[in-house]
């Protein structure tokens, strides 16, 4: 597990979001997984979606976990997949503790996507986040 590239955007003006300037891909799970998730360039991020009130403890656009954070946000958007909200949320926490993020800091984060989605996300939408093959497996067994 781990990111194959650097996080490289760019501000998007008068959006409060940043673009993202080079494809970033991130192999889920163990080493030799081949399950590699790939956001493209272009795609367009708010990075963490922190409170201001926690801002001191958790600033939305720490350098520290900003990569976790594009992968979060893609995961949640990505229509062409099969990772439902709460293992989407799962890759965000191994993804930030890939990136060296404290546990501490990194449960805080992980616990406050989960609660947010259990306060915000209907019981009417779809759980389903993204649809990756799965490697080795027809498509239509899936």
């Amino acid at each position: 597990m781990r990111f194959t590239d650097p996080v490289h955007l760019m501000p998007a003006p008068g959006t409060g979001k940043y673009v993202l300037v080079q494809p970033v891909r991130y192999q889920v799970g163990f080493m030799g997984s081949k399950v590699t998730i790939t956001v493209p360039d272009g795609f367009m991020t708010d990075l963490a979606s922190i409170p201001r009130l926690l801002w001191s403890l958790l600033p939305p656009h720490d350098p520290d976990y900003a990569a976790a954070a594009v992968l979060h946000d893609y995961l949640y958007v990505w229509k062409d997949g099969a990772f439902t909200r709460v293992v989407a949320d799962a890759i965000f926490y191994e993804a930030m503790r890939i990136l060296g993020v404290p546990a501490w800091k990194a449960v805080i984060m992980y616990l406050a996507v989960r609660f947010a989605n259990n306060w915000t996300v209907s019981t009417t939408e779809p759980e389903t986040v993204a649809r990756v093959p799965t490697p080795g497996v027809p498509p239509a067994m899936e």
